[in-house]
């Protein structure tokens, strides 16, 4: 395949002559013509070597998290805040998204990761070759008439140093306090003259440790001091629930009556009574028995997830009669070998699993806790006639939880892979093509695939499992989740014969032999795998369950039979040509006007499958049982035949509790493009640049032009102005009907729950205008540097996912807005969207691509810095920083009803919107000193406070005051390295960072921080050592 797409890009750029390459040395980023006084016109923030040495030879994802302009990485928090992108660092500039925000690679495009995340898709930092580099820019405004219409927020381009000759080898520990290992870095780079070809190569590797929650400080707090601190309302103990129309809608859990497994604090879970809502009743049982049983899922997750990314880049640099080439090759791997989850995921359909009276787990509890059975579940707001207990009983459940996964990592949870390869390669061409004209022109292919696992329970096989009819040997299928309406009694066939089993002996204790109870209940663990929640142990795992009975505990051969592995693999491939005339149009007062006019094509290419690998046993199904195109429904037998699957099309939740089926696709994008820049030095001090760029991309089109100006009325002050419209078309999984899932916090019920996201055909192309004024002064001095700008970003159609919390917000305060939200919010047994039930007894969310409200953001981008000399040295000190003055975003509506308010993004956590956190201030302070064998750097990095506003305390978890949940408080780190140098051919540096091991501030969320600001690190330690020759 690589070959054959490869040779198509070649033949595409010999005879369509397309593409254009840069030279490093004279071009800018922010301009397509080569040695033109227009770039500073631009706000670029430029790292070179000398500036990453200094700061203890930060890597690419290191560095960009410090820039002040940047909104954080999803890949590199922990995976409540990563949008499913585990292992993947991206880039996100004023906080428009990772999609509006462009990377290149020496000025050409590099491919984005194939795997469709709720981030979107965008380029993986860590393929990029760290021990290459020269230098990275950073464009902070649009540059859509340059680069395409994809370039709103900014470009960052990654540029290699292609005149490096030697070699050059740099090794780094990385200590980090409670992680398992040390963090590793590596690299090596040589370069030499090949004839008069200028040859590089350069390999490098890093390591991160896993780092788990429960060995932080802040990560894991007590249900009393963060009850939103990942605590899940369903856990394994149960709690037993029954519908019977009371108020706990007004706690986030539905209309249902609730009690907790007795057993529920002794088997490591956590009772939480709710004095006894959902019933009338008052008297001491029945109080005492009203609870939740909880579990903390965060106990198994980790702040940082084990990882290795490995770069090799190769390129050639040199001239043939004249004309300059420039060829590369480029191959990373990114992999995370045991991401953390938890033990198991809970159904999306809280409240629907029953379990048989008679189930021998049931029978040692009633026997053990006679109270709750005899005098509590007998009574009808529970499920009992008033005298005896119901034949069967609703649990709020999962396979496992307190007591972790037996099958997991050392701490019990469920591990999961992620796996990049990531392919570059491209080659250009530049020269003169008579004495008037330069040409350059290039052809550059990058291709990425990836390969993950996901696991869960199928629906069917779990509630088989809690009526006996579990196991890998057991002859008996399900083929309906309940009898009828007002029987929840499941029905089964015999597997081998497709006999139907009578119903009457479901409802008996008699199984067939190989058939296994699940048991849920406090008494089937030995000891749970969770935190004491108070005493002077509060912390540490719990004690051994004194309730535990060994005769009706889980054999392990059920349990592993129960959670089925997925497999998902994705490609995603880019293959750009382009080709660039360059010239004179003459003089001008302040010198010689140029122009540049070109073509690009861009064809992209993304593709979904799933493997049909074997499954973990050989009792578990293969590996593409998620595919939904083959098994869209959630009982197997549905799903043999044509007929039944079409019968489940129009809503295919598929055979598991809680994600999603995944489908197979494969589509394409092409966009060609013709765009044209003006270079005019009107006078001395007065320059302007002016560019127009068309783009197709075959059902929408768009003009995009660009004016930037330079002015200097004096020598100490240089004016610049940019303003220009940007352009984006729907990117294919927008406007695909193929829908992925992904896992999200919902206040109402009180856990997580899956949220559909579906593209939708009919979008607009959004639209953007954006400014930038600035001024750049040196305060007449030679030791002076100083800029400011103000910048400003209108959108208007911009393609968003709507928020889920949003939906729900507008369902729960029911009316106009409910019904305009109500087809897409689910719940039951099958799967409905009528408006049925409460916002506390949701399934599943569908969440939709479409044009969103009117969004406008401005801000000041500050930068100042001084150099001297100082004793044998030079001394640099500085700032840089970040304002954002708004970001506010109108109010949206579904068929002319207001679904969710007009809110301001600016200092917010933004939980419940589509924005993400935003501190209003970001900055950071150095200085350096550096003298031949000396190099002292320290820096200062401020992060301002910001709130949380939620709309309701039950999102919060606490009493709102004001209408504001918490404010997230501002965060202050200082960061030292000295590097000695001896001989210009070895280098030692010791690196501090955080050195006062400032925590992150306390956050209303899982991890109880925010991860897209705030680092979960503390202050780690980092030694290196760089050998030049």
């Amino acid at each position: 395949m690589f070959k054959k797409v490869l040779l198509t890009g070649a033949l595409l750029s010999f005879f369509s002559s397309l593409s254009f390459a840069q030279d490093e040395e004279v071009k800018v980023i922010g301009s397509l013509i080569k040695g033109t006084p227009i770039d500073s016109g631009s706000p670029i923030s430029t790292f070179d070597a000398e500036t990453i040495s200094a700061q203890g030879n930060l890597n690419i994802v290191e560095l960009v998290k410090m820039v002040p302009g940047s909104s954080g990485m999803d890949g590199e928090s922990n995976q409540f805040g990563s949008n499913g992108a585990e292992g993947i660092a991206n880039i996100n500039l004023r906080g428009l998204g990772t999609q509006r925000t462009l990377v290149l690679i020496n000025g050409k495009r590099q491919v984005t990761v194939p795997l469709r995340t709720g981030a979107g898709r965008s380029v993986n930092l860590h393929d990029l070759p760290m021990g290459a580099l020269s230098r990275i820019e950073i464009l902070k405004e649009g540059a859509a008439a340059t680069y395409g219409s994809d370039a709103i927020a900014g470009v960052v381009n990654f540029i290699t140093d292609s005149t490096f000759e030697g070699l050059r080898v740099n090794l780094a520990g990385k200590g980090i306090p409670g992680a398992v290992d040390e963090g590793k870095e590596f690299s090596i780079t040589y370069g030499t003259m090949v004839g008069d070809t200028n040859f590089m190569m350069s390999l490098s590797h890093q390591y991160k440790p896993e780092l788990a929650a429960r060995d932080t400080d802040y990560a894991i707090k007590p249900f009393s001091a963060s009850d939103k601190g990942g605590w899940s309302t369903m856990g394994n103990p149960p709690t037993f629930v029954h519908p019977d129309g009371a108020a706990n809608a007004a706690l986030g859990l539905g209309n249902f009556s609730m009690l907790s497994d007795p057993g529920c604090n002794n088997a490591g879970g956590l009772n939480t009574p709710l004095g006894g809502f959902g019933t009338s009743e008052t008297d001491a049982a029945d109080l005492a028995a009203s609870g939740i049983c909880r579990y903390q899922y965060t106990w198994f997750d980790n702040v940082q997830e084990e990882q290795d990314n490995s770069q090799l880049w190769m390129e050639f640099n040199g001239a043939v009669d004249g004309h300059d080439f420039h060829v590369e090759f480029a191959y990373g791997i990114t992999d995370v070998p045991n991401w953390a989850t938890s033990p198991s995921y809970p159904p999306n359909n809280p409240s629907t699993n029953t379990m048989p009276d008679n189930h021998p787990g049931m029978v040692q509890l009633c026997s053990d806790y006679a109270t709750f059975c005899d005098d509590v579940l007998i009574k009808t707001n529970y499920g009992g006639t008033g005298t005896d207990r119901s034949p069967y009983h609703r649990l709020r459940t999962r396979a496992m939880a307190a007591a972790g996964n037996p099958f997991g990592n050392s701490r019990g949870a469920e591990t999961e892979s992620r796996e990049y390869d990531t392919l570059r390669f491209a080659f250009s061409f530049e020269g003169a093509l008579n004495d008037d004209i330069d040409y350059s022109t290039s052809m550059n292919f990058s291709n990425s695939e990836g390969l993950t696992t996901s696991s869960d329970t199928q629906q069917g096989k779990f509630l088989a499992s809690l009526w006996g009819y579990g196991g890998p040997t057991c002859d008996a299928e399900i083929t309906a989740l309940t009898t009828d309406d007002n029987d929840l009694t499941p029905t089964f066939k015999v597997a081998s014969t497709d006999a139907v089993i009578d119903p009457n002996t479901v409802k008996s204790t008699v199984r067939p032999t190989g058939c296994m109870y699940l048991n849920p209940l406090s008494n089937a663990v030995v000891q749970g795998n969770q935190p004491q929640q108070s005493g002077v142990n509060v912390g540490q795992r719990v004690g051994a369950n004194p309730d535990y009975t060994a005769s009706v505990a889980n054999s392990e051969t059920l349990l592993r039979w129960l959670i089925d592995k997925r497999f998902t693999k994705s490609e995603s491939t880019l293959l750009t040509a382009d080709f660039i005339m360059q010239g004179s149009m003459g003089a001008l007062a302040g010198g010689d006007a140029a122009w540049a006019f070109g073509y690009e094509r861009r064809d992209y290419n993304i593709k979904t499958s799933l493997p049909a690998l074997a499954g973990p046993t050989a009792g578990n199904a293969l590996t593409n049982i998620h595919n939904g195109n083959l098994y869209p429904c959630d009982i197997p037998q549905n799903n043999e035949t044509s007929a039944g699957r079409d019968a489940c099309a129009s809503n295919p939740v598929g055979l598991f509790m809680f994600l999603a089926p995944t489908f197979p696709e494969d589509q394409d994008q092409t966009v060609d493009s013709l765009f044209a820049e003006f270079a005019l030095p009107i006078t001395d001090n007065f320059d302007m640049q002016l560019a127009l760029r068309y783009e197709d991309y075959g059902s929408k089109d768009s003009v995009d032009p660009k004016l930037v100006m330079r002015w200097s009325p004096i020598d100490e002050l240089t004016l610049r102005f940019t303003g220009q419209t940007t352009f984006r078309a729907a990117h294919p999984d927008e406007t695909s009907s193929t829908r992925v899932t992904s896992l999200a916090y919902v206040n109402q019920a009180g856990a997580f729950k899956a949220v559909d996201i579906s593209g939708n055909a009919n979008l607009d192309p959004e639209e953007a205008t954006t400014y930038n004024f600035g001024f750049i002064t040196n305060f007449g001095t030679d030791n002076w540097t100083g800029t400011l700008d103000f910048y400003e970003f209108d959108f208007k159609n911009p393609i968003i996912q709507e928020n889920h919390q949003q939906l729900m917000n507008a369902y729960a305060d029911g009316g106009a807005a409910k019904a305009a939200v109500q087809s897409q919010i689910y719940s039951g047994t099958p799967l409905v969207n009528n408006g049925s039930f409460g916002s506390g007894a949701v399934g599943r969310i569908a969440a939709n691509y479409v044009n969103g409200p009117e969004t406008l953001t401005n801000g000041v981008d500050l930068f100042i810095e001084y150099e001297t000399d100082y004793a044998d040295g030079t001394i640099t000190a500085g700032i840089e920083a970040n304002y954002v003055a708004k970001y506010s975003v109108d109010a949206y509506s579904k068929g002319g009803v207001e679904v969710a308010g007009a809110y301001d993004c600016a200092g917010f956590f933004n939980i419940e919107n589509t924005c993400r956190s935003m501190p209003e201030l970001k900055g950071k302070a150095f200085v350096n000193y550096k003298s031949d064998a000396h190099n002292l750097y320290g820096a200062i990095n401020y992060v301002s406070s910001y709130e949380d506003r939620r709309k309701t305390a039950a999102g919060c978890g606490k009493v709102l005051t004001n209408g504001i949940c918490t404010e997230i408080a501002p965060h202050t780190t200082v960061d030292a390295t000295y590097t000695y140098t001896w001989d210009n051919a070895f280098d030692v540096s010791f690196s501090v960072y955080n050195i006062t091991d400032e925590q992150p501030p306390f956050t209303v969320w899982e991890m109880n921080y925010d991860p897209n600001t705030h680092s979960p690190l503390g202050r780690y330690i980092k030694a290196g050592f760089t050998y030049r020759m």
